[in-house]
C-alpha cells in the first residue's frame, strides 16, 4: 500500500430487499441501490481488488483502488450482489462464519432477530470462481472483547484452519465480528498468520494504516447515492 493512495473499504453485510421482521434493518441494501452503488463507483473511476492485495508486494494497484467486503456470507450475496459486481468487472472479499457454512445467522436469530440463510460450500466455491475471495469472521461470530482470552484465541486460530481444510483455499484475511477487539486480539490476529484485518473503525487506509484495524466505510440501506458519494469523499477529507 502506498502513501500516495487513499484506499476506501466497504462494508456490507446483505443485499436483499427489507425482512421488516429484522431487529437490524440497516443491513439490508436492496440490489436495485447495490447496482446504483457499483455503477457510481465504476464511473468514478474505482477499480476493485481483492482485500489481500493491499499486502502483496507482487501486485501492483490500479490508480484508484477500492476493496468491496461483505460480513457474515448470506446466501444473498450469492443471487443479488454477485451478478452485479460481474456486471461492473468488480470483486470483493467475503468474511465466514466458519461454524455456520450452509447454515444461519444464529448469533442474531438466538437474540430474536429474523434467520438468514448463509452460503454453503459449493455455492461459496461457486463465487470463488468468479472471482470472490474469502476470508474469516471468527467460527461463531464471536464477540472477541467479551469471551475469554483462550476462547478468542480459539475463535481466531480455528475459523481459519477449518475453513482453508474446508474450501482448499488460503484464508489470510480477517474481520472482527462486530468491529469489537483490543490490542491483545489484533496480536492474536496476526499470530495466528492473517496478513490483514478490518474493523469498523471510519476512514480510508494508507500504508501507515494498521494492517490489524483496516478502517471501512459501512453502507446500510440509507445510503443512497448522494450519500455514498459523500461518504467516499469525506474519508479522503478525514484522511487526507
Amino acid at each position: 500500500m502506498s502513501q500516495a493512495l487513499r484506499i476506501p473499504i466497504l462494508m456490507y453485510h446483505k443485499v436483499d430487499r427489507l425482512n421488516r421482521r429484522s431487529q437490524i434493518p440497516g443491513h439490508y441494501v436492496s440490489p436495485n441501490l447495490f447496482r446504483k452503488q457499483m455503477i457510481v463507483l465504476s464511473a468514478m473511476g474505482y477499480t476493485s481488488v481483492p482485500l489481500s492485495h493491499l499486502y502483496r508486494s507482487d501486485v501492483k494497484l490500479p490508480r484508484k483502488p477500492v476493496v468491496i467486503t461483505f460480513d457474515d456470507g448470506y446466501e444473498n450475496f450469492l443471487i443479488n450482489a454477485l451478478p452485479i459486481l460481474k456486471s461492473q468487472n468488480f470483486v470483493s472479499t467475503v468474511f465466514l462464519v466458519a461454524n455456520q457454512l450452509g447454515g444461519t445467522n444464529e448469533w442474531d436469530s438466538r437474540n430474536g432477530d429474523v434467520e438468514e440463510r448463509l452460503m454453503d460450500v459449493r455455492q461459496i466455491l461457486e463465487a470463488h470462481s468468479g472471482g470472490t475471495e474469502f476470508g474469516s469472521h471468527t467460527s461463531d461470530h464471536a464477540d472477541l472483547n467479551a469471551v475469554p482470552k483462550e476462547e478468542a484465541r480459539r475463535q481466531i486460530v480455528d475459523s481459519k484452519v477449518k475453513l482453508e481444510e474446508t474450501l482448499n483455499l488460503p484464508i489470510e484475511t480477517f474481520c472482527y465480528p462486530y468491529g469489537r477487539k483490543n490490542p491483545e486480539v489484533e496480536k492474536m490476529v496476526a499470530e495466528a498468520g492473517y496478513r490483514l484485518a478490518c474493523s469498523t473503525e471510519k476512514g480510508l487506509n494508507t500504508d501507515t494504516t494498521n494492517p490489524f484495524a483496516l478502517h471501512r466505510i459501512n453502507v446500510r440501506r440509507d445510503t443512497n447515492v448522494p450519500v455514498f458519494i459523500m461518504k467516499l469523499l469525506r474519508g479522503k477529507r478525514s484522511d487526507g
